[in-house]
């Protein structure tokens, strides 16, 4: 028979937040590296393709990297902070 104060030690908020792990590490941390691999793969060969062509590429690069600074931070996410809370300048 479990007791009052056997309860109590239970805790609960890790057993709350375990489900929102689970899928993060499981399905959103994937995803968001296979993003991360192919944009960089289509970055590398547009990049490949723009110094082959001497700059005429220029504008699908200057894209597709913004592409990539979005999503590798989380979809503009961590860059929330910064805009709220601009760092001092030198």
């Amino acid at each position: 028979m479990i007791v009052a104060t056997q309860l109590s030690l239970l805790p609960i908020a890790p057993l709350i937040l375990l489900p929102f792990a689970i899928v993060f590490f499981v399905v959103v941390f994937p995803i968001w590296g296979v993003a991360l691999g192919i944009l960089g793969l289509v970055l590398l060969i547009l990049r490949g393709l723009n110094a082959a062509t001497k700059g005429q590429l220029e504008g699908a690069v200057n894209g597709v990297n913004k592409a990539f600074r979005w999503v590798l931070t989380f979809g503009g996410f961590v860059r929330l902070g910064e805009k709220d809370n601009p760092a001092p300048r030198a």
